[in-house]
């Protein structure tokens, strides 16, 4: 497995974090510290996920961490973009994660959501 790419931007004074290719465990410690990093700075962080081909439980972990700062203190939060038929989108809702996380189907959708202002 090709290991994927983890594109970092500020777009509108949030971090927005794109998932490109295939992730696995091997992307999971510096893609953790860098939702670590962006939270510590109070930070709205959106992660992009049209883009994954292919993503494990690792990935699922670091977005379950996101959730879990984000119900913890009211200056942080994170939503997820994940198409609606899409790999990402059947595994956030057979977690349950996307009952803890703003899910969009688009990146304009989840930039134009009341948190990410």
């Amino acid at each position: 497995m090709s290991v994927g790419e983890v594109v970092v931007e500020r777009v509108q004074g949030v971090w927005v974090f794109t998932l490109v290719g295939e992730h696995d465990i091997s992307i999971e410690p510096s893609f953790q510290r860098r939702l670590e990093q962006a939270f510590d700075a109070g930070s709205t962080v959106i992660v992009d996920l049209s883009e994954v081909e292919f993503m494990d439980s690792s990935v699922l972990r670091a977005l379950a961490y996101g959730a879990e700062q984000a119900a913890r203190h009211p200056e942080h939060h994170i939503g997820i973009v994940a198409p609606p038929k899409g790999h990402a989108r059947r595994l956030l809702a057979m977690t349950g994660i996307d009952k803890h996380v703003s899910i969009s189907d688009t990146r304009a959708d989840a930039l134009a959501a009341p948190s990410a202002d």
